[in-house]
């Protein structure tokens, strides 16, 4: 018991620093002539393959904190709606930072995690559920990131992006479209890769 309470800790250290190294460092983005990509959220869900659901929202939780630091160090356009600069701190950035920093990151580990076990990631499944949870926990990502700055943050966000109010909408669908689907895919392709093999090394283990 007391060593698989052991085994549990140093894997959560592992993936929250793999989490804070991508997300704090260039490590963590990828620049296409098309497009900007992240992979910081796929620690996130690869750890809730081995650590379940609850682990895929903690580690959630620290990828949010990581784009929270990212935000604000220095600070960009995201973070003047997030923290207020021009208008003052209040109860209205701290539900932005919440709604729209943490939460998806959570909600993305919860999901993937869940989707996972949910479809069976064991046996001749375990690919497919890897895969699926990926894809849809990218996704989960995206669309509430941007979601909470549609819907909590109109005119500041369209402002932030350079384009009329009117045109905000089409702007975010047209970055799930492009930069999300992306990322999507990156994800189940590196989420498969490196979730098989921290799988085949566990029960390597188990073997033995």
């Amino acid at each position: 018991m007391r060593e698989k309470s052991v085994r549990t800790l140093v894997l959560y250290g592992m993936f929250v620093a793999i989490v804070f190294l991508l997300g704090l460092t260039p490590l963590g983005y990828i620049y296409l002539p098309m497009a900007s990509i992240t992979t910081v959220h796929i620690p996130v869900i690869v750890g809730g393959y081995t650590l379940g659901k609850k682990g895929g929202a903690v580690l959630g939780f620290f990828f949010g904190l990581a784009s929270f630091i990212k935000c604000c160090t220095p600070p960009d356009a995201i973070a003047a709606i997030m923290l207020g600069t021009t208008t003052g701190f209040g109860a209205y950035n701290l539900l932005l930072i919440i709604a729209v920093l943490f939460l998806p990151r959570i909600l993305t580990g919860f999901f993937s995690a869940a989707l996972y076990e949910f479809i069976g990631g064991t046996g001749k499944r375990q690919a497919a559920a890897m895969g699926i949870s990926a894809f849809v926990g990218t996704m989960t990502n995206t669309v509430l990131f941007l979601g909470g700055l549609y819907v909590l943050a109109f005119e500041q966000a369209a402002e932030a992006m350079g384009v009329a109010a009117s045109a905000l909408l089409t702007t975010l669908l047209g970055i799930v479209a492009s930069n999300g689907i992306i990322e999507a895919i990156a994800a189940v392709i590196i989420c498969v890769a490196v979730g098989k093999a921290i799988s085949a090394y566990a029960n390597r283990n188990k073997s033995e």
